[in-house]
């Protein structure tokens, strides 16, 4: 019971993250990065297989590269 309701808290916070990053995309008084960040973390926290697939992309695979403090506290 405990893990589908924490299955569910991340589905709703990824999903509220990502809405109000779009809404923060078209308003310039609300920020939309941090809440495409939290979502991102969100959907990490949700989905193994997401995590894999995000670690493989080019733009994780640069900023482990260049940046690999802030890669390790994005992608933890």
């Amino acid at each position: 019971m405990t893990f589908l309701l924490i299955k569910i808290f991340w589905s709703i916070s990824a999903f509220a993250s990502l809405l109000l990053g779009l809404v923060g995309m078209v308003f310039p008084i609300i920020p939309g990065i941090p809440f495409f960040i939290l979502a991102l973390i969100s959907l990490e926290k949700l989905s193994p297989r997401f995590k894999q697939w995000l670690l493989q992309t080019r733009p994780v695979i640069w900023l482990q590269a260049k940046q690999p403090k802030l890669a390790s506290w994005l992608i933890r």
